[in-house]
């Protein structure tokens, strides 16, 4: 199950399409039981009669996340919370989606584990410390995570528990976050510095730290 998911991880690039968000919350179906009922149903409470874990895989074009994680989720017996868990497949082909500072807000009262693939783990690592009071990351799949360490990140999810990743995995500080967005949008290195009232040098600096955390180019973080 284990090199199930990685693959999944690893193979994202083929498998997904880019969406970007509207601050809407998306329309997504529950995969904790056969009537696969949409959040739609949930907000209505046209579902108070399932049994099923209440989970949502987005977006779900990926079947090898789909298939991947499945077996994980299945293995959990308890669930202490009421809100619903999203898992998000946060690969770097999905990156478009996760660019505006709101896109957690698509997410409200709901708990995310997000799955990052290798070129994804600092920005995810990111956005663990950086979730909202209504919006909130429970715990984050790396790409290299062992089977137990996939199972516990989910078990607890449910029981509403917070799984803090691991020190050692690279992580974008703020700054380098915003800096990151500005370029991976295309903007040129001596407009940002003019805009932040800093030297072309300094953020050519900070593009270099935070291609060594990325371990890619940004210019080639989507292909």
């Amino acid at each position: 199950m284990q090199n199930s998911l990685q693959q999944s991880i690893q193979n994202a690039a083929f498998h997904s399409e880019n969406k970007k968000y509207d601050n809407k919350r998306p329309l997504m179906y529950c995969y904790g039981c056969d009537r696969r009922c949409s959040t739609e149903c949930a907000k209505l409470n046209k579902n108070k009669d399932c049994n099923g874990l209440e989970f949502y895989i987005w977006p779900d074009n990926n079947s090898y996340l789909v298939e991947g994680i499945l077996p994980y989720v299945r293995e959990v017996n308890d669930k202490l919370i009421s809100q619903p868990i999203v898992i998000i497949d946060f690969n770097h082909k999905n990156i478009d989606c996760f660019l505006s500072k709101n896109w957690l807000d698509c997410f409200k009262n709901m708990r995310l584990i997000l799955v990052a693939d290798k070129k994804m783990t600092a920005i995810a690592h990111y956005w663990f410390y950086n979730d909202t009071v209504d919006t909130i990351i429970s715990a984050v799949i790396f790409y290299d995570d062992t089977k137990d360490e996939i199972v516990a990140k989910v078990k607890n999810s449910f029981l509403a528990k917070i799984t803090k990743p691991a020190e050692n995995k690279p992580k974008l500080s703020t700054n380098e976050y915003s800096l990151f967005s500005f370029l991976y949008k295309g903007e040129l290195p001596k407009k940002i510095a003019l805009k932040n009232e800093t030297s072309v040098k300094n953020v050519y600096a900070m593009k270099k730290r935070i291609e060594l955390k990325l371990g890619v180019l940004i210019s080639r973080l989507s292909n």
